[in-house]
Formats: structure tokens, C-alpha cells, sequence
């Protein structure tokens, strides 16, 4: 299994790296991807990443962490452990939206001079982002929007691209009708499974965080709903999270 998607260091819950280890030693989990909100959290993640052979990390300014970040910082932070720029995106909940964009945008074209995928974080915001890739910008080397929040026509969209979405805690919540109608449709190469940790806490747990341990749940909701074994959509999300962030090894 590869958690496509997870906050070790999140600014409201910091993790000791001993609690690192447990999570990561898991020796079904052969990678795990850690993702930056902002400028200081990507800096921890690059040596997270470095002490752990099996985490990898995606560097990158999310939409709700802008203020007094320097975009530019993101060249000197490449290393051969980072494997994608994110999460960036745009978010409802703030009304900074033209800044939001703003960033956004140069996000991806330094993204495309790095040759590396983005990750998108997209709150009520699907069409927008869509727009933007249309009109000014577009992911050059591969997109995943993380924790996708469940439109058909947008999922069209992103399989006539190439893009992935990715699947979290939210598709286990007895509600998540919308998600499972994506599930269904979603081509067997585009799709990844993530825990989006310390968030999402997966359906029926009630832990106060969530963690990577906790990867099965979603995998095993997919497997429902498609009617497979659970241990061919570990195979299959390895094989295309393998194929997006294509520095991971």
C-alpha cells in the first residue's frame, strides 16, 4: 500500500518522529507520501523524508497558508525525495481568492519548469481550477486532486487529461453517495488512495487523529463498491501512485 497523502507535520498537530516510525514501519505500507501546507512545513517534511527511506514528500503553499510565504523558496527545497509540488489549490472558506489564484498559478508553472506533478486542494472549487488549467496554466507532468470532492463532470474532465483523483476517509461515511457514483466510474490507471492524516478519521473509528495505519478502511470501501479483492486496489494504487510521482522508487 502507498498513502498517497498525509500530514505528519500538521500546524495543529505536531507528531513526534517516533510516532513517525510506528506509522511508517508498517510493513504493509512500502511508501508514504508527506505533504507540505506551507513554506516551514515543506522545509520539515525534506528531512523527514530524509531520515525515512520509505517517505517521500510534496512541497508546496496551500491556498489557506499564504500569507508572508515566498514562492521562490520551493527551487532550493528540491531534492531527490521531493516528488511533487502541493498541496495547492484553491479554497472556498477564504475570501482571498485573486491571491489565492495567484499562487495557484505560479505554483503550477514552477511545477512545470521542475518536470514534477502538483497535488490540488479543491474546497467548492472544482470549476474554477478547471478554468485556470483551460485559460492559463496547465499541469504538465501528471495531477492528482486530492480528496476529491465527488463531480462527475469534472472527473470527465480529468480522464480525458490524464489526472488522477485520489480517495480518503470521506468515501467510508454512510453519506457518500457522490463518492461512491465516482468510485464507479473512475478508470482502473486514475485513481489513488490516501489518509490525508491527522484529518479524515476513516468511518466507524472515532480516534481523536487519523494515521496511515488506517489505510485499509478506504481501500476496503473501494473494493466494495467495485466489487474486487481488496488486494487488487492495493495493487492497482500502487502501480499508478508509482506512475504519478514517478521519482518514488
Amino acid at each position: 500500500m502507498i498513502d498517497s497523502h498525509m500530514h505528519i507535520n500538521s500546524k495543529f498537530t505536531r507528531t513526534p518522529y517516533k510516532e513517525i516510525c510506528k506509522t511508517t514501519y508498517n510493513i504493509d505500507l512500502t511508501h508514504v507520501i508527506n505533504v507540505g501546507l506551507d513554506i516551514e512545513t515543506s522545509k520539515e517534511i525534506s528531512v523527514y523524508a530524509r531520515r525515512n527511506p520509505k517517505m517521500y514528500c510534496s512541497i508546496g503553499i496551500h491556498p489557506l497558508y499564504i500569507d508572508n510565504q515566498d514562492i521562490n523558496e520551493l527551487y532550493s527545497m528540491v531534492t531527490d525525495k521531493v516528488v511533487a509540488i502541493g498541496e495547492i489549490g484553491l479554497d472556498s472558506n477564504d475570501p482571498n481568492y485573486q491571491i489565492q489564484r495567484r499562487y495557484l498559478i505560479e505554483q503550477i508553472i514552477i511545477a512545470n519548469e521542475l518536470k514534477l506533478p502538483v497535488i490540488i486542494h479543491s474546497n467548492n472549487s472544482n470549476q474554477e481550477i478547471i478554468k485556470i488549467f483551460e485559460t492559463i496554466v496547465k499541469p504538465q507532468y501528471g495531477c492528482v486532486f486530492h480528496c476529491f470532492q465527488p463531480e462527475l463532470n469534472i472527473l470527465k474532465y480529468l480522464v480525458k487529461n490524464g489526472y488522477y483523483v485520489s480517495f480518503a476517509g470521506k468515501i467510508t461515511q454512510p453519506n457518500a453517495k457522490k463518492s461512491l457514483e465516482v468510485i464507479k466510474n473512475v478508470p482502473e490507471d486514475l485513481y489513488l488512495v490516501e489518509t490525508d492524516s491527522p484529518y479524515m478519521v476513516p468511518y466507524p473509528l472515532d480516534d481523536e487523529y487519523n494515521h496511515s495505519n488506517n489505510l485499509p478502511y478506504i481501500i476496503n470501501r473501494i473494493a466494495e463498491v467495485k466489487k474486487i479483492e481488496p488486494e487488487k486496489v492495493e495493487e492497482q494504487t500502487t502501480k499508478n501512485t508509482l506512475r504519478l510521482f514517478k521519482k518514488m522508487h
